[in-house]
């Protein structure tokens, strides 16, 4: 009995291991094989117990489809946000929590990734005085108890900002967010709490997202890209290329935020024009032919419900129908992520 148990015991230890996942070069692999990562922003997931049951209910059908991960911020977006931090950044309330673990661990279930991220400008722009989070110690502490609380999570990616260059992060006081250096330094205090988990940051800021994705401290850059890009016809190639001839290292560079507000446009919500449809389609092409990219689908209207600005609207993550107005829906990119990936 004594054999078994010792064996039992070695086999859990050595497949927990195998399941993590881990940054090799610049491609992720997870339980030992290539992961080729493919994603949708679901930013206010864990705002509520209806929105979390409703992102889970999605899994299968992304799964199905070939979008594997899932990226999301305590803080939340404009389509539901929240400070869920006590005690200056010492306790995330246990039931906005348990709502995270929820997603983590059905994300598990299914070989799929959760990114989990911590602050969003517009509550750290005070939340007219609200805000849990205090001081600078309390920015630390938050980064602190969130890595500690994800730490054996093994399909857990931390991103410490959404859009660390936003503007509206100049209204918090007491911490200079647009700073690079100070996400890097966050980076490495994450990693310092929770050696094993997979730490990142970064924002729309090219010069910035050098400086964040050359420093050893951060496993992967996790860039945005903007409304200029999509007008400029800088895709995610385009930042990819510049990130590597800039010094970026061998690490993973992920497009968590594609177009960022300027798919706000795209009203009323799940209702995508061809031209607009094709423009999505370029930055899953350049993901297919690059192996160190990966890029996440995001839609202000349908999945942040309304405009950049609006809250509390209706989120949905389901991707409904082909994007017509007779047909409104986001499938329509998940089918060609399918079919590209089967290619």
């Amino acid at each position: 009995m004594r054999s078994f148990l010792l064996f039992a015991c070695c086999f859990f230890f050595v497949s927990s291991l195998s399941a993590q996942l881990a940054v090799e070069g610049e491609r992720f692999s997870l339980d030992g094989r290539p992961f080729d990562m493919w994603g949708i922003r679901v930013a206010s997931a864990s705002q509520s117990d209806e929105l979390t049951e409703h992102l889970i209910a999605q899994l299968d059908d992304y799964k199905a489809h070939g979008v594997n991960t899932v990226t999301l911020f305590l803080q939340g977006s404009s389509g539901a946000y929240s400070d869920p931090f006590r005690k200056n950044g010492k306790k995330v309330d246990d039931p906005h929590w348990a709502r995270v673990e929820k997603i983590v661990a059905a994300c598990e279930e299914r070989d799929m990734v959760a990114i989990i991220g911590i602050f969003y400008q517009r509550v750290m722009a005070n939340m007219s005085g609200d805000l849990q989070i205090k001081n600078a110690k309390g920015v630390e502490n938050a980064v602190k108890t969130v890595a500690k609380k994800l730490k054996g999570n093994p399909n857990v990616i931390l991103n410490i900002a959404n859009e660390h260059n936003s503007s509206y992060y100049k209204k918090c006081e007491f911490y200079d967010f647009n700073n690079p250096q100070n996400m890097i330094d966050l980076c490495r205090l994450a990693s310092s709490n929770a050696p094993d988990l997979l730490v990142g940051a970064g924002g729309y800021h090219d010069d910035s997202n050098v400086q964040i994705g050359k420093s050893g401290h951060v496993d992967v850059l996790l860039f945005d890209t903007f409304d200029d890009d999509v007008e400029n016809g800088q895709h995610s190639k385009w930042h990819y290329e510049y990130f590597k001839a800039n010094g970026v290292p061998d690490k993973p560079i992920v497009n968590v935020e594609m177009f960022g507000g300027w798919t706000g446009k795209f009203m009323p919500p799940g209702v995508y024009p061809p031209e607009g449809q094709a423009v999505h389609f370029i930055d899953v092409d350049e993901a297919a032919e690059i192996p160190g990219l990966s890029v996440f689908f995001h839609s202000n209207p349908w999945c942040q419900g309304g405009k950049v600005g609006t809250v509390g609207g209706a989120n949905r993550y389901d991707l409904a129908g082909r994007g017509t107005e007779e047909d409104p829906g986001i499938r329509w990119w998940f089918e060609y992520v399918r079919d590209t990936r089967k290619q």
